[in-house]
């Protein structure tokens, strides 16, 4: 089932619930979402989650506090191809520690080798989930499975669609260096450019994005 794109607060508020459900493994409260997105009145809360539950990435049961559950848990059964490449889907990973990427998958899935007929290593390949909406003028939601093709920063041409680790999100933007800065772009309005030093760990280019996969 398709969902509508989400807000940058909204991704915000989306990632912190993620995270705290896989951690604590129950839904934060009200509260908790409030003070960790900065959000003094648990009204506000309260609103933003509602236009998540509108938009089809969350559930909640009414006059419960902790009653949260997200829509888009991991599925990755989408089929199997006997002769099929096998690609890891990576897990969440910090971008000052890229090694660590294909670590500990989520899982794996066999892809069509004609997904891989434009990489120029077809074993530098991977999979990993969009994590945001930043792309979505370009047809790229936030659960979109991307495949990628792993290569260095300095190998990919201005205006790649290229692969990012901001922090420990993994996202899709628009590459390009200028006057000795990296700029990643997003397509859509409401996400913010970024621009970084080459050497900033606070992002990590994986690569170029080849394609992408989605279930309905």
């Amino acid at each position: 089932m398709s969902k509508d794109p989400l807000t940058q607060r909204q991704n915000r508020a989306y990632d912190f619930i993620e995270q705290y459900l896989n951690r604590h493994r129950k839904p934060p409260t009200l509260q908790e979402i409030g003070d960790a997105l900065g959000i003094s009145s648990t009204n506000g809360v309260y609103k933003l989650l509602q236009k998540l539950e509108q938009k089809g990435w969350i559930e909640r049961e009414k006059h419960k506090a902790r009653s949260i559950r997200l829509t888009d848990q991991d599925q990755t059964a989408l089929g199997r191809d006997g002769g099929a490449p096998s690609l890891p889907i990576v897990s969440r990973t910090p971008s000052d520690h890229p090694d660590r990427l294909r670590e500990r998958p989520t899982g794996t899935l066999s892809v069509d080798r004609q997904l891989l007929r434009n990489a120029r290593d077809p074993n530098a390949c991977l999979l990993g989930r969009a994590g945001d909406d930043g792309m979505n003028e370009t047809g790229i939601q936030k659960g979109d499975l991307l495949l990628i093709e792993e290569m260095e920063w300095d190998d990919l041409g201005n205006r790649t669609l290229a692969a990012v680790l901001l922090q420990d999100q993994l996202l899709a933007r628009e590459f390009e260096f200028a006057n000795r800065k990296i700029h990643l772009r997003p397509a859509t309005p409401h996400y913010a450019e970024e621009t970084f030093s080459p050497t900033d760990s606070d992002y990590y280019v994986i690569g170029r994005v080849l394609g992408l996969l989605r279930t309905l």
